[in-house]
């Protein structure tokens, strides 16, 4: 199995959901993988330059805010911070961690 597949396989087992980034808020016509933390805050991985050599693809990690799950590649987000670009999924998984924490924990 492929490293990118390996990382595919990751996010599917951790229950993100698939889309297209349609608008190219992200980068246009990447494969966009969210998970819900709460109402309207979602974990989005962007897979860049999907289908080109495997060393020239990666994953950019983002938190945003979304009205809908539906709503994520169709529309402009409500916000959006870097988790981090060309995310590690040996070594970020901490960082990410950390941040869904804290958005768990904030008062809604």
């Amino acid at each position: 199995m492929s490293e990118i597949a390996n990382k595919l396989a990751q996010l599917e087992n951790r229950g993100y959901k698939k889309s297209t980034d349609v608008l190219g808020e992200y980068h246009k016509g990447a494969d966009l993988y969210s998970k819900r933390l709460r109402d309207g805050v979602y974990v989005i991985f962007s897979h860049y330059n999907k289908g080109k050599k495997e060393y020239l693809q990666g994953f950019d990690c983002w938190l945003s805010l979304f009205n809908s799950i539906p709503d994520i590649g169709k529309t402009k987000s409500i916000s959006t911070d870097t988790i981090r670009l060309s995310f590690d999924f040996k070594e970020d998984w901490k960082l990410l961690a950390s941040k869904i924490e804290a958005v768990q924990s904030a008062i809604v």
